[in-house]
């Protein structure tokens, strides 16, 4: 692998959202935490560095999932999921999606 260049077959962010098939099964659990995309090449990339933190509050995390357990992962009604995100890019995935996310995280 030549450095400083992603393998975005192997990008979390494409899995997560971009692809609608089922998961491959070699990357089950293997996601840690992240189940809609996840910036990790934001974080490394040197560029990054220059950057300062947004003030922008579109941007913020959404109060209704900032503390949410797996459980309430878990239990969430697609009535709840489409109430929290309206306005959210998590809409891009769909309830299905996330759940499907959600679903694939967990280490058996």
């Amino acid at each position: 692998m030549e450095p400083y260049v992603v393998d975005g077959s192997k990008c979390i962010s494409h899995f997560t959202i971009e692809l609608k098939d089922q998961l491959p099964n070699d990357y089950k659990g293997k996601f840690n935490d992240w189940m809609f995309g996840c910036d990790i090449c934001q974080d490394v990339c040197p560029w990054n560095s220059f950057s300062t933190p947004h003030q922008t509050q579109e941007f913020a995390i959404l109060p209704e999932i900032k503390n949410n357990t797996n459980k309430e992962w878990e239990e969430i009604t697609e009535e709840v999921f489409n109430k929290a995100f309206k306005n959210s890019p998590l809409k891009r995935t769909k309830f299905i999606g996330i759940k499907r996310n959600f679903n694939f995280l967990k280490k058996e």
